[in-house]
């Protein structure tokens, strides 16, 4: 029987966690979350809520919490077809939108599905570091993206199971899209009503997204710096 896992990374998203777990369990999904460097309750809302939770220390880094929950994925032992969901920590309820990821994913459309989330509009920044990513993956794969950010994903297991390694820190989709891609796989952007925490156009907003155009230049560049099935 086809196994579903949710992999959840999530840094001090105490408010959301909890709604996003239960939105995953109810797929039904198995689901582990990766407290990743918090400062808040984030692990013990996530515990609550019914998640299988590993915590993180040092600095929080979306890749190296993911390679924490896919190896935990990879002691359950799951089969080639059984299906990984990626969601990001802070999308809550709508979590469950990730349905339609998986159904294409099952479906056949895809050996990845991402998902594209409605417009930010003035909640978001300016979208440079969108077009910067879609220019790198138009470059590296020679496909345009519509939403080549997003943490939103479904891949099928003997896919993902292909990879080494990981692009470090926010640059982990882009680097993740170009690798499987390049390794023949199929991939496709489906649109889900999914809502997320905008970090808006505050300077901690402009911050991040100077961090994240950071990485997915060095993903651009080809750097894998997190080891994925050994601990690195």
């Amino acid at each position: 029987m086809r196994r579903v896992f949710a992999v959840v990374p999530a840094h001090n998203e105490a408010q959301t966690v909890a709604e996003t777990v239960r939105a995953l369990l109810a797929l039904p999904a198995e689901v582990v979350v990766v407290a990743d460097a918090c400062a808040d309750d984030t692990a013990e809302r996530a515990r609550e809520a019914g998640a299988t939770v590993l915590v993180r220390g040092g600095r929080g880094d979306k890749a190296r919490a993911l390679a924490k929950g896919l190896r935990w994925v990879a002691e359950q032992q799951p089969s080639g077809d059984d299906v990984i969901l990626l969601v990001d920590a802070d999308v809550g309820a709508s979590a469950g939108e990730v349905a339609s990821l998986l159904e294409a994913v099952e479906r056949g459309e895809a050996d990845m599905a991402i998902g594209v989330l409605p417009p930010a509009g003035r909640h978001g920044g300016f979208g440079l570091v969108a077009r910067f990513a879609r220019w790198i993956l138009s470059r590296r794969t020679c496909r345009r993206f519509r939403a080549p950010l997003s943490g939103q994903r479904a891949i099928r297991w003997h896919t993902l199971r292909r990879l080494n390694a990981l692009a470090g820190g926010f640059g982990v989709e882009v680097g993740m899209s170009v690798d499987l891609i390049r390794l023949g796989a199929q991939v496709k952007e489906t649109e889900v009503c999914m809502t997320h925490r905008h970090t808006g156009r505050s300077w901690r907003g402009f911050l991040h997204r100077a961090r994240q155009g950071w990485h997915v230049l060095l993903a651009g560049a080809g750097r894998r710096q997190v080891k994925l099935w050994t601990h690195g």
